[in-house]
């Protein structure tokens, strides 16, 4: 069975984009690495080992979930195949997979699922080769592996949904 390596991320829904990432920055010290304006900040204490560890997202409303997802990383695109394998298998309601493509990292192979509440959980691996004008490419995991690999590098076109 495949093993979760950490826990990489979280993504919080937000009334007040701005008060909230200065909260972060201001009182834990958070790097401000990235922002697509009015929409996600992205933060890290560390730019050089993650471009973030939280994200905050515009879009808390009354009851909505404060919790965009949580990712777990794990060591390989095999090993995402093989949780969505899992999932399929037992039932566990698979949100949708993709890859995205970062400015440091690379790219990634993700597979988003929710947990018995609804909430979105995602594990991911991370590919090193990117494709700069990709971004939140969807994947059928599928697939074979070795094309997954190649969409998620960006060597090969994939089905648009």
């Amino acid at each position: 069975m495949p093993k979760v390596k950490g826990l990489s991320h979280i993504v919080l829904y937000v009334n007040d984009l701005e008060k909230i990432s200065a909260f972060y920055q201001d009182v834990l010290g958070l790097i401000k690495y990235h922002e697509n304006p009015g929409r996600m900040i992205f933060l890290t204490p560390d730019p050089d080992i993650d471009d973030h560890q939280i994200a905050l997202a515009q879009g808390r409303e009354g009851d909505a979930k404060l919790i965009g997802h949580i990712a777990w990383r794990v060591d390989t695109p095999a090993e995402v195949k093989a949780f969505h394998d899992r999932f399929k298998e037992i039932g566990v309601p698979i949100d949708h997979c993709v890859s995205h493509a970062y400015v440091e990292m690379g790219n990634t192979v993700s597979c988003y699922f929710l947990d018995p509440e609804g909430n979105r959980l995602e594990v991911y691996a991370l590919v090193a080769e990117r494709d700069a004008q990709r971004i939140n490419r969807p994947l059928d995991l599928d697939k074979n592996l070795d094309e997954i690999i190649a969409q998620a590098s960006g060597l090969a076109p994939t089905a648009s949904h």
